[in-house]
């Protein structure tokens, strides 16, 4: 067996769900994946002799991929921030878009401070943040217990120390005076009746939970973080939420009827408003 058999396998089991470049893609993570082949020699070297070990296992990916399970669930891990992660159907797969918030926040956060990450999923945000602002104290939240303990799983597999809770953020609030230096939050923000532009393999494997809010109630996570930065959120302090590209002049006029003076807008790779920043003053 070598690559060219595998790559001809990919293809002739998957021609039907991806493109030409989703199928390269996906071969050369099966190769890494199950045999540590880097991606030059899918390239330069087809011919390459495999371990036929793996062969049954590379066989199971595929039916699974058959079946519109996203890769990053039937590989069990997916990178971020130049960090690995171990996901499966309990966490959200983390996005290429939520790397660019991490890029500010590190960028404007320097001098040791306290963070909390609300709906930290994999934790592949406080887990970033951790292992890339010195000396930082990071927190992390989330209402499912089996996030939480993903979550923990991958900060240790990182070698960070974060503090995590699982509580309902909508509900819950016994922090007593803890203050941070910075909010953060990935929420749930596509609206229900958004799930009919969204792909099979997200809506069928990934927790809803995570990513859907009522069509009447988009922004009742942005609520709960303006009413939690109140009473949390040290003076001086910021909030860094990922928001819905539609609703982001609605987001903002929220945290300012909250009393929030200051708020920025970004755009995400894509050019799509995607990143809000949030101060008192």
């Amino acid at each position: 067996m070598i690559i060219a058999e595998i790559a001809d396998m990919v293809k002739f089991k998957l021609h039907k769900q991806f493109d030409k470049n989703e199928i390269r893609l996906i071969t050369i993570a099966l190769l890494k994946h199950f045999w540590k082949i880097p991606e030059i020699d899918f390239y330069i070297d087809r011919q390459k002799n495999l371990d036929e070990r793996f062969y049954a296992d590379f066989l199971k990916s595929l039916d699974l991929l058959q079946q519109h399970v996203p890769l990053q669930y039937v590989l069990g891990t997916v990178e971020f921030y130049g960090l690995n992660f171990d996901i499966d159907e309990n966490v959200l797969i983390p996005r290429p878009e939520t790397e660019e918030l991490v890029d500010w926040i590190i960028a404007e956060n320097k001098d040791a401070p306290t963070i909390i990450d609300i709906g930290t999923g994999s934790g592949c945000i406080a887990v970033a943040l951790a292992k890339n602002i010195k000396d930082a104290k990071v927190y992390a939240v989330d209402i499912s217990d089996k996030a939480i303990k993903k979550a923990a799983q991958n900060a240790e597999k990182n070698n960070v120390c974060i503090t995590f809770f699982c509580k309902d953020i909508l509900s819950e609030d016994d922090f007593t005076h803890a203050k941070f230096d910075c909010i953060v939050s990935n929420p749930p923000y596509v609206c229900e009746s958004e799930k009919s532009e969204m792909k099979r393999n997200v809506i069928d494997f990934e927790p809803h939970s995570a990513l859907f809010v009522p069509d009447d109630d988009a922004l009742k996570f942005y609520g709960a973080i303006a009413g939690f930065a109140i009473s949390h959120l040290a003076g001086d302090g910021k909030i860094y939420v990922e928001i819905n590209e539609n609703l982001a002049e609605e987001t903002q006029s929220l945290f300012k009827q909250k009393g929030f003076k200051f708020t920025e807008l970004r755009k995400d790779m894509n050019g799509k408003n995607r990143m809000l920043k949030i101060k008192m003053q």
